[in-house]
């Protein structure tokens, strides 16, 4: 029989509105108690983890990773993905169907599931494709994938465009309990936009991304989610519109659920012109008024939760070498040559986040936008309910998934020392305040920064 007891810590958990000084105790992989600092006398055999000055909350979950497994491990792969995703205080993350091949077979969903069952990490939990080879013309048999372990569907970095799959899909994904995550963006006006639509894309001399193809899509999808009665999830929201279209929704009963990325609420459009493709993704930065939007509706409940996105790229499908020179710091370009525009604008989409979230939403905290145990549910309690899992909270019995946090360590953005395999990131050299100290998974111990060089 197994135990740890972590002692002298914040204890978070709005699941139980606990919020204090607590010490918990864990036996053979499940919570067995939490108590007042004192009432847990010495366990026998125990393991005793000193967690003063320490917020002790139930394991992050992050509803939005790529992994890039199977298919492009020069990008990622599980082993790495979860193991970075530890380092970031994650206990699970749901990892997009966009492999190669698709995941939009059992048997794909049960490699994923037996690889990950290798690894020291976090847990993963399988998202099936919504569509076969996310061609979007045929749905998948959601019935055997979600008996394969897919808690959530989603064609993720690729809309949905014929509304009839979407509401067939939606269906079927309500009759098994389960939601749809949606990449809202409308192709035909997206055109090569390539960063929004702005004074930064005029400046590039670069196609931009109108607000309007977010916004007309996620219109759409409301109005099939209303008549279907299906649960539908909001990926990376990014415009003050479609924000104000949820609100609107959720008065009218229509059950939906929403997320933003940490790049979404912390960077605006202007951060392109010192990372360039480092800061390229879809939906692109926005501007300061929707980046102000979006620190409103955190603070509000609009937005359920805070999820990374988390799309590892090498230097080659990010175009680095064709751009080098043209985004270097101190430089701010302008009327990019065409071929180096062109080259900003067949980059890959997407930037690493799961080693860096912790520490940029308790930037929000910091900076008064909301408390810790708002974070809490933005990053654990509420990703849990959406992924239909027992985690989320530190209740008795529940799977002793656990992210103890340092509020306090100082720490700069160094891709370098990521766990991740790749380094594409806008928050290079950022100062950051706060990151995990440790990640328990099942009772294990997958991180412990103390053990880490240099710590």
């Amino acid at each position: 029989m197994s135990r740890q007891v972590i002692r002298g810590g914040r204890v978070i958990d709005p699941a139980q509105g606990i919020d204090g000084p607590r010490d918990v105790l864990v036996v053979d992989g499940m919570i067995e108690a939490i108590e007042a600092p004192g009432r847990l006398s010495a366990v026998e055999g125990a393991r005793e983890i000193d967690a003063s000055r320490r917020w002790i909350v139930p394991g992050l979950i992050d509803a939005h990773v790529h992994l890039r497994d199977p298919g492009f491990p020069a990008k990622e792969t599980i082993a790495t993905g979860l193991t970075a995703a530890a380092a970031g205080g994650f206990t699970a993350v749901a990892a997009m169907a966009n492999t190669s091949p698709v995941n939009d077979h059992p048997a794909i969903t049960r490699y994923m599931l037996e690889r990950a069952a290798s690894v020291r990490g976090a847990r993963l939990i399988p998202v099936g494709a919504v569509t076969r080879g996310l061609a979007g013309r045929e749905t998948v048999d959601f019935d055997a994938m979600a008996a394969a372990g897919a808690r959530l569907f989603s064609d993720d970095g690729i809309p949905i465009d014929d509304p009839a799959i979407l509401a067939i899909a939606l269906k079927e994904t309500r009759r098994l309990g389960l939601a749809i995550s949606l990449h809202e963006e409308d192709r035909a006006i997206t055109g090569h936009g390539a960063v929004n639509e702005g004074e930064v894309s005029k400046l590039l001399g670069v196609c931009g991304a109108p607000v309007s193809a977010e916004t007309a899509r996620v219109r759409r999808d409301l109005e099939i989610a209303r008549l279907s009665g299906g649960p539908v999830h909001i990926a990376h929201v990014s415009a003050a519109d479609s924000l104000d279209m949820i609100r609107a929704a959720r008065r009218a009963g229509i059950a939906v659920t929403c997320e933003v990325t940490p790049h979404h609420f912390a960077l605006d459009d202007s951060t392109v012109l010192r990372f360039g493709t480092n800061a390229k993704m879809a939906p692109p930065l926005r501007s300061a008024r929707d980046v102000e939007a979006v620190e409103r509706a955190i603070a509000d409940g609009t937005i359920d939760m805070i999820a990374t996105d988390h799309a590892p790229h090498d230097p080659e499908s990010k175009q680095i070498e064709q751009l080098r020179g043209f985004f270097d710091a101190g430089h701010a370009p302008a009327n990019l040559p065409r071929h180096a525009a062109q080259a900003f604008e067949h980059a890959a989409n997407g930037i690493v986040g799961i080693e860096t979230s912790l520490g940029l939403a308790i930037g929000l905290i910091r900076r008064g936008i909301i408390d810790a145990r708002r974070m809490v549910e933005l990053m654990s309690l509420n990703p849990a309910r959406l992924l239909r899992m027992q985690s989320g909270s530190l209740e008795r019995r529940r799977p002793a998934d656990i992210t103890i946090i340092d509020p306090e360590v100082e720490w700069t953005v160094t891709p370098e020392k990521f766990k991740s395999k790749s380094g594409n990131t806008p928050f290079i050299g950022m100062r950051l305040v706060g990151r995990a100290a440790m990640t328990i998974v099942g009772g294990e111990i997958v991180y412990d920064a103390s053990m880490e060089a240099g710590a």
